[in-house]
């Protein structure tokens, strides 16, 4: 990777053309296990008619057969192309301003980060105008979410906006797997319509930025891509930064901790100024789950029956992928200098219940939710998703993110030691 940012977002970009040609890939991608299934069972049917001594007879039907299915599912496929192309060819001949872009609305977002999660680095590959780019956002208390502009007076102007905030003080939120930004204001009854972005803002002063990336790129390309995005931000920044403070859920977690290796690794300035780093639900030490996908995929080319399947399975994204082991402690290490908070939810109303760690939160036991990190918290019959806004996560949050270094315990055994 180049040690510039890299900026996805073309100025021809159509996400009406990229939603046109997911839905023709899905028609492709759906049907070949179907395929393969078909052509796996009637292959073991004229197998039989063959031990049988029907071979001759059947031989003919056979040929017959083989050729209108294949021909079937290859015009089911082209359609389906034609169709994409058909939509992404008129969407192509739309003037810029005549359709709103789909991630434009929180709907659409939430849809788009959630194809991505599932197939987004297929999408790069293919070029798609719906591949999410990696952008950091601004957070109101108002339902909109804005970009932060490349342009340094630009983003001069957008910080104006908010007097009210530390300038020097910044937190950034990163989303999980197939989330965008607004997954942070999910259960914002629960809140009083306020996120923890919005919380920390008002609460603490801080200055809130969240970040929308493509989560089905891998997570260590994701955290590097993040490590230079930062460098590029903490060279436009209106003033000097003296302290960043780091919130991953799920996979963002993960991310994070790649970002902050990658940054001591090639020498980034805004990793020392990293303080807090918290983790809601991210799993350290891997996520079942994905586990058992990937065993189901493994099992499943055994046979030829099913092994169209295992190869749909198989095209799972890179992000996905990647849930299976986690982040090794060895080899992308917690960050030194900074201190280290997590929370990991159960299912159950106690930590200590013995299906606690089994059931975890549904998707990641509460002991991969600790991982190395020795300051967790409970949040007991709750799910993963609970993690993303909850009145107890809020007041953990405020909790950590309001202490300052001076004001921190006199009789801590190392600062600079990860805890």
């Amino acid at each position: 990777m180049s040690d510039e940012v890299d900026r996805p977002s073309r100025p021809d970009r159509n996400e009406v053309r990229g939603a046109a040609g997911v839905a023709s890939e899905a028609v492709d991608i759906v049907s070949r296990p179907v395929q393969g299934t078909h052509e796996a069972i009637s292959g073991t049917v004229f197998g039989v008619l063959r031990r049988v001594g029907l071979g001759a007879a059947s031989k003919p039907v056979q040929v017959m057969h083989d050729g209108i299915s294949t021909g079937v599912y290859a015009a089911v496929r082209g359609i389906g192309h034609l169709a994409g192309r058909g939509v992404g060819a008129a969407a192509a001949l739309a003037r810029p301003g005549e359709w709103r872009p789909i991630t434009g609305s929180p709907t659409g977002a939430v849809l788009t980060g959630a194809i991505n999660g599932l197939v987004g680095d297929h999408m790069v590959a293919l070029d798609n105008d719906l591949a999410v780019p990696m952008a950091l956002y601004t957070s109101t208390v108002a339902d909109e979410h804005g970009e932060l502009p490349g342009d340094p007076e630009e983003l001069r102007a957008v910080v104006a906006d908010h007097p009210e905030r530390d300038l020097t003080h910044l937190v950034l939120f990163v989303h999980g797997l197939g989330e965008t930004e607004h997954a942070w204001r999910l259960y914002g009854e629960a809140s009083a319509g306020e996120g923890y972005a919005e919380r920390v803002s008002s609460a603490i002063g801080a200055t809130p930025l969240l970040l929308r990336y493509n989560s089905g790129l891998g997570i260590a390309d994701n955290g590097a891509a993040l490590s230079l995005l930062l460098t590029d931000l903490w060279n436009r920044w209106p003033v000097e930064v003296r302290r960043l403070d780091l919130v991953g859920h799920s996979m963002g977690g993960l991310m994070l901790r790649h970002a902050c290796h990658h940054a001591v690794q090639t020498g980034q300035p805004w990793v020392g100024a990293v303080r807090r780093m918290i983790y809601l639900g991210s799993p350290h030490r891997g996520a079942p789950l994905a586990h058992r996908v990937d065993q189901l995929a493994t099992r499943l080319q055994r046979w030829s029956r099913s092994r169209a399947w295992a190869e749909f399975l198989d095209r799972r994204s890179a992000g996905i992928h990647d849930l299976v082991a986690g982040v090794s402690d060895t080899e992308v290490p917690l960050l030194a200098h900074a201190s280290h908070h997590a929370v990991a939810a159960c299912m159950t109303s106690s930590p200590h219940h013995p299906l606690a760690n089994a059931l975890g939160d549904l998707l990641v036991p509460v002991d991969s939710a600790g991982g190395a990190i020795t300051d967790v918290e409970p949040l007991t019959s709750s799910h993963h998703f609970h993690l993303l806004n909850d009145p107890d996560v809020h007041e953990h949050l405020l909790r950590w993110l309001a202490v300052e270094d001076d004001d921190e315990d006199e009789d801590e055994d190392d600062a600079e030691a990860p805890r």
